[in-house]
């Protein structure tokens, strides 16, 4: 066999192999691209909305970290909820856990509502003691199948005894649907959301007024020992 005989077999396989390289560095580049574009979403926070301040209420408020429906606890926003599909945005994020967003707001919006009343999230580094404890379950939170921001949740309120709920008949427990307008975009759902959580805010900061006083340990002993010297001296 000739030199040239064998000059020719191997530059055609120099060139399939180029060809080849050149394919898989498209689709590395092809993956990167679309890694890149995907891997920096726009972020989205709740906010709290103004309330009609009114006196009354506990004096140490805690609202508790929510439960969260295992479909909407995640870090992109779902969009809408028909019942039967979810639908995720793309590229639109929440800043921080659902749970965690929901929680700091409904402090925030309660603290406006109870200005005679410190309010504060679970695990707050400047948490007291509570006197009330404010509990939410989510199923909804996001559009329904009308297209309308709509919030679904189970709300409780109810006081606290040696720092934990009380767990007796004054438990406040309400299935609560509010629903706002229709929304176009993440932004208009966002701003949605924020304000029917004020108003599930506005229920409870009508539970938490009509609750009545914690007791303090002092005040009872004090009125225990009022009691019986009187009786005693009467005897």
């Amino acid at each position: 066999m000739t030199k040239s005989s064998l000059v020719q077999p191997m530059q055609a396989l120099s060139s399939r192999r180029s060809v080849l390289l050149g394919a898989v560095g498209l689709g590395v580049m092809a993956t990167t691209l679309t890694a890149c574009s995907s891997g920096n979403p726009t972020l989205y926070t709740l906010s709290v909305v103004p309330g009609q301040p009114m006196p009354g209420g506990p004096r140490y408020v805690e609202v508790r970290q929510p439960s969260i429906a295992s479909g909407l606890d995640r870090d992109r926003i779902v969009t809408q909820d028909t019942g039967y599909k979810l639908t995720v945005a793309s590229a639109d994020a929440w800043g921080d856990s659902l749970g965690g967003q929901i929680s700091r707001t409904l402090a925030g919006d309660l603290a406006q509502r109870l200005p005679g009343s410190a309010v504060f999230a679970e695990n707050d580094a400047a948490a007291t003691e509570p006197d009330a404890y404010v509990d939410l379950s989510v199923t909804r939170f996001s559009q329904g199948p009308s297209g309308k921001a709509e919030i679904e949740a189970s709300l409780s309120v109810q006081p606290a005894v040696a720092g934990a709920p009380s767990g007796n008949a004054q438990l406040y427990l309400q299935r609560i649907q509010v629903q706002g307008d229709s929304v176009t975009g993440t932004m208009p759902l966002v701003q949605a959301l924020s304000q029917l959580l004020g108003q599930v805010a506005d229920i409870a900061a009508t539970q938490l007024r009509m609750m009545p006083p914690a007791p303090s340990a002092t005040s009872g002993s004090d009125a225990g020992r009022s009691h019986t010297g009187p009786a005693a001296s009467q005897r």
